[in-house]
């Protein structure tokens, strides 16, 4: 049980990764998904409400205020604003657990969990590698999702675990083989924020790897721009410079501000994140796959001005605490300590 509770943030990220793997490559997988879902969310209430040692040295405990701060606005937001809306309900319970998760996790590991997450991604990134490749063998007519719903889901998975391997592996031939690998499907998903994504893990590389492999360093960038060459037209590189793809996320962006504005100062509610109001779209673009895209936009799309200031207001305080505090303060694990920020 201990172990259960260590690893609780773990499941967590897993339980996520399970609801974004598609039915048809995986069947069942949504419904197990769901159980093991309710599972994480019974055991984590349990957990935050019948240990008094957990209420003490974690959930009020000062190294986790930011979690409780956030878990506090959502509680005043829904009291002052939607109480008795369900389905808003469900979001701040759904919230206030993955606060608790990640705060027990972290809390129980302590200095171990930067090595014990990125042992975790790693894992976790080669074994859907090997998955997808497996069940959905890539072709160059589509973009690639592996045994995912969506391409740029699958696609950002894939720049963690090229990530992983980069800048906290030592140099093997496995390694290599893995970061082409992950690379390739990253180019065959066509997305472009994970090719961009690939380019920066090279230059972080480049930054914090005191004994610079150069030989590799051209290596992943020729093989990089090689692999697209011949990966079709649906290649990641190839959509970056292809502007008329961007008018798509101009349009998202555009009506998520044009939903904001309807309802400026206390937002259209917690079970509204990322939600654009349909009936503003003109005529013409009603055909585009709309959605927010922008975690800010949803935010204040949610919240509102008033509370969408104290939201961004704590999250930005503590994360420039965090980052004063000094990263040699996690002496042996300060690599995977910046790989982590």
């Amino acid at each position: 049980m201990e172990n259960i509770i260590k690893y609780l943030g773990f499941l967590f990220l897993l339980n996520n990764v399970l609801f974004s793997v598609s039915a048809f490559s995986i069947p069942g997988i949504i419904f197990f998904a769901n159980i093991f879902f309710y599972f994480l969310v019974a055991l984590v209430f349990f957990l935050t409400t019948s240990s008094i040692k957990i209420l003490k040295d974690i959930v009020y405990n000062k190294a986790f205020m930011m979690f409780f701060i956030l878990n506090f606005i959502n509680m005043i937001y829904y009291i002052m604003i939607e109480f008795g809306d369900i389905d808003s309900l469900k979001y701040l319970f759904a919230r206030f657990i993955q606060f608790s998760i990640f705060s027990i996790t972290i809390f129980y590991l302590g200095f171990q969990f930067p090595d014990r997450l990125i042992k975790f991604l790693k894992y976790l990134t080669i074994s859907i590698l090997f998955i997808s490749i497996g069940l959905n063998f890539p072709d160059l007519n589509n973009r690639y999702v592996g045994v995912f719903l969506n391409a740029n889901e699958f696609a950002i998975i894939m720049v963690v675990g090229f990530s992983v391997i980069l800048l906290t592996e030592k140099f093997s031939l496995i390694n290599l083989l893995l970061l082409i690998s992950f690379s390739s499907l990253v180019i065959l998903s066509g997305s472009r924020s994970a090719i961009i994504g690939i380019f920066i893990a090279i230059i972080f590389y480049l930054i914090y790897n005191k004994e610079r492999n150069w030989n590799m360093f051209f290596f992943l960038i020729c093989s990089t721009i090689g692999l697209s060459i011949y990966s079709g037209d649906n290649n990641a590189l190839i959509r970056v410079f292809n502007s008329e793809l961007f008018i798509n996320r101009r349009y998202e962006y555009l009506y998520a501000i044009d939903t904001f504005l309807q309802k400026p100062f206390f937002g259209y509610g917690l079970k509204n994140y990322a939600f654009i109001d349909f009936s503003l779209l003109q005529y013409g673009d009603i055909e585009i796959d709309f959605g927010a895209h922008n975690g800010y936009l949803s935010i204040l799309v949610q919240y509102g001005i008033l509370f969408s200031l104290f939201f961004f207001a704590t999250l930005f305080y503590y994360l420039t605490i965090i980052f004063k505090s000094g990263l040699a303060f996690f002496g042996n694990n300060l690599n995977n300590t910046k790989f982590l920020f």
